[in-house]
């Protein structure tokens, strides 16, 4: 069953908003009270701000953690900046990440024009390991993910749902704490059958509020991760139609496929086809 792209991101948002504003005022209402309005109305304004779209470059550079790209970087992709150019996909503005993780995208697509891309992809492109062709293909595809996307007032949101994937990065982090303890991943799976018991329990004794709020949170740990894998799948199928569209499709299979990145054989095909192009007049000479 197929769902429109505006309630999948409604069901990844709407959780992550209603939290971070409870997280937010809970935070500023511990604080000393003129503190915690001064603190809360400097929140509103940023995010009114970023909506307004200003701020930009210094909000790319925080909600990445990232940094405006050095000389030395911009010359190194200044041969794929020209070659995407030349295929109509404009770049703003470059940043480079200030760490780089296993699961660090290599470029993210964010904001007006700008291209967030990892010091790896900088270091493999100047030493000939990437090719600017497919630092290209790299780089497009980022863009193809963001324009099947179409986020609105991006920045804002990344920052209005910061408190969100704090939150759960938190939670993620205790979880691989405790893993190694015995029938953990039993209980997690386990978890619905627990939600029904609780939620018939708490209607039985007069207290179905309680009951309904648990049964909403433990169904949101199932509707959020499906609704978020449903939006990662169309945006990089959307993302590999435009790559492909620019004549770089099998330029980033061999890409991924060096590097060992995981791909279906949908994909693989997706990527390796051949786009028609449009045939040119022929010119005919006529002799008198």
């Amino acid at each position: 069953m197929r769902f429109p792209m505006t309630v999948l991101r409604a069901v990844t948002l709407a959780p992550a908003l209603l939290v971070s504003f409870v997280l937010t005022a809970v935070v500023c209402a511990l604080l000393p009270p003129p503190l915690g309005l001064v603190a809360f109305m400097a929140a509103c304004g940023l995010l009114v701000a970023l909506a307004l779209g200003q701020l930009q470059e210094p909000a790319v550079a925080a909600l990445t953690r990232s940094r405006p790209a050095t000389e030395a970087e911009v010359r190194v992709m200044a041969l794929v900046l020209v070659e995407l150019g030349g295929r109509g996909v404009d770049v703003g503005a470059l940043f480079v990440r200030r760490i780089q993780r296993p699961s660090t995208p290599v470029a993210v697509a964010i904001g007006r024009r700008s291209v967030v891309v990892s010091p790896g992809l900088v270091e493999a492109t100047y030493r000939g390991g990437v090719t600017g062709a497919e630092a290209a293909a790299a780089l497009a595809h980022a863009v193809g993910r963001r324009q099947a996307i179409r986020p609105r007032l991006e920045l804002a949101v990344l920052a209005a749902t910061t408190p969100w994937r704090l939150m759960v990065a938190t939670f993620r982090g205790v979880g691989r704490a405790f893993a190694w303890l015995p029938f953990m991943r039993l209980a997690w799976t386990l978890r619905g059958v627990v939600g029904v018991i609780c939620a018939v329990q708490s209607v039985v004794e007069d207290r179905a509020w309680a009951g309904l709020l648990g049964g909403a949170v433990i169904a949101l740990t199932y509707l959020v991760p499906a609704a978020g894998r449903r939006i990662e799948l169309h945006a990089e199928a959307e993302a590999d139609r435009f790559v492909l569209s620019l004549g770089l499709g099998p330029v980033l299979a061999g890409l991924l496929r060096r590097y060992g990145h995981p791909m279906t054989l949908e994909r693989m095909q997706r990527l390796q086809t051949a786009v028609e192009q449009p045939q040119r007049p022929r010119l005919h000479l006529v002799h008198g």
